[in-house]
């Protein structure tokens, strides 16, 4: 990123950091979450099991949660067999309906993690790193034609990142919640 703006790249992010170094850290750190928060084949989770704490009957959420979204077929929770319409607000589960984050039974959600640095696939650090790189490039110095030509590299790193995705995730047409509706001919209920 540094060398985006054509300064030295450094070793290390810790300890005592130049300005710059710091505002790339944050730029990193905050495309990084961005990018992730989309949802990828290699930080998605489908059917999780989320159980009520026994104390408190609130549902916790992993700190590195950065999006769930509750199962279609498990909208329907518990043996009540009430409709649960439940979203991640902060670091728990809250159920719109009841206005609560108390809940009586466990839900099945799909979990997008924002994963560390180290354990994110090599196409998506590429994404990343060109995005960030770009914008802090963009925030920086403003030029429009860098901005050209470091978009022309997110693009091209954003295309590898697809063609890795569809790879690895093997997507058919039955992945869509509109193909699934239809087959299944149900959908969510507007209201109660």
């Amino acid at each position: 990123m540094l060398s985006m703006i054509g300064e030295a790249p450094v070793n290390t992010v810790d300890g005592s950091k130049s300005a710059d170094v710091s505002q790339a850290d944050t730029i990193l750190t905050e495309i990084s979450r961005e990018i992730q928060s989309g949802g990828w084949h290699f930080n998605t989770e489908y059917q999780v099991e989320l159980t009520p704490d026994t104390v408190t009957s609130e549902i916790y959420l992993a700190p590195q949660t950065l999006r769930i979204d509750l199962e279609v077929a498990d909208s329907r929770a518990g043996t009540t067999g009430k409709y649960v319409d439940a979203v991640q607000r902060g670091n728990r589960l809250y159920d719109r309906e009841n206005k609560t984050y108390v809940f009586t039974d466990t839900v099945k959600v799909t979990v997008v993690y924002g994963l560390d640095w180290e354990v994110v696939p090599q196409p998506a650090k590429q994404y990343i790193a060109v995005r960030a790189g770009r914008v802090f490039c963009d925030r920086m110095i403003g030029s429009s034609d860098l901005h050209r030509v470091h978009f022309l590299q997110e693009t091209q790193a954003l295309m590898n990142l697809r063609n890795w995705e569809a790879e690895m995730a093997d997507h058919t047409i039955f992945d869509n919640f509109d193909v699934y509706r239809v087959i299944n001919r149900q959908g969510q209920p507007n209201s109660l």
